[in-house]
This record gives C-alpha cells, structure tokens and sequence, in this order.
C-alpha cells in the first residue's frame, strides 16, 4: 500500500515538473501626456505586454470614485512595438473604454495604447487607478491584466 503511494505521488510531482508554466499578459507601464489637471485635453498612454492566450478585446474602467469627472474620447490608437498601427474599434460607455481587436493579438505582442482627447474635472492633482481587463479568443470572460496608474499634478 505505503509502496503504491509512493509511486503515486512520485508521479504526480513527475507530472507537474512537466506541465508548462502559464503565462498571463501584464502592464507594462502607463502615464499622461501631459500630466497637468488643468489641461483640456490629455493622452493616456498605456503599454500591455501580450502572453499565453491571445488577445480579442480589451477594457480600461474607469475607477469607482471618479464617474462622471473623467471623459474619453473614441479615439484610441494601438500600435505594437514597432510602431505599426493595430486595427481596433474602440467605445466608451461612460464606464469602461473597450478596445475589440480586428484580428486577435498574438502572444508576445507589445501593444502601445494611446487614449487621446482625455478629459478631467477633476482640479485636484490625483494618483487615478484604472483597472485592466482582457478578453482572450474564444472566451466571454473576462480576465484581470492590471492597473493602469496615471498620476495627475496641479
């Protein structure tokens, strides 16, 4: 019986040394452009670095304390690393910028996202923390990918 065990859990351990390591897309980095309050209109920029599965949809939410004091556009553009402009149809809601990719983005993948035509009431310089969500091919869930942190000066 002990030696059965034995064997069962040396395979069990044999099993998940073999199992690939998953891997999860992140943030890479995110900032204002520029980062004054008083300024009419500001970029949002935030970079996503793209692993595991790949990418159909994205959603940047606007943070539960700030409704109605910050307003986007529906101009977002999405480049990669190279620079190279990545098809997207982009809405705001109010609640939620989401950003559908035309053709799925790939692991591996840098994405530059620029949310332009920012908009703040806010007079008050600010730490905001947006939430980051993805949602991968083949999937209606969606997943967390981090916060964007954009700070804000007066």
């Amino acid at each position: 019986m002990k030696r059965h065990l034995l064997y069962a859990a040396a395979m069990m351990i044999g099993f998940a040394a073999l199992a690939p390591v998953a891997k999860a897309s992140s943030l890479m980095h995110s900032v204002a452009y520029p980062n004054r309050v008083k300024v009419t209109s500001a970029m949002y920029h935030v970079g996503l670095r793209v692993e595991g599965n790949p990418l159909s949809q994205l959603s940047i939410l606007v943070p539960d304390d700030a409704p109605g004091r910050i307003r986007f556009s529906n101009r977002v553009e999405v480049t990669d690393r190279a620079g190279h402009l990545v098809n997207t149809t982009s809405s705001f809601d109010g609640k939620r910028v989401t950003i559908a990719f035309t053709q799925p983005v790939l692991s591996g993948t840098t994405l530059e996202i620029d949310l332009k035509e920012v908009r703040t009431s806010d007079l008050l310089g600010r730490t905001w923390l947006f939430p980051v969500e993805g949602i991968g091919v083949n999937s209606n869930q969606a997943i967390q990918l981090g916060t964007a942190r954009i700070q804000t000066y007066k």
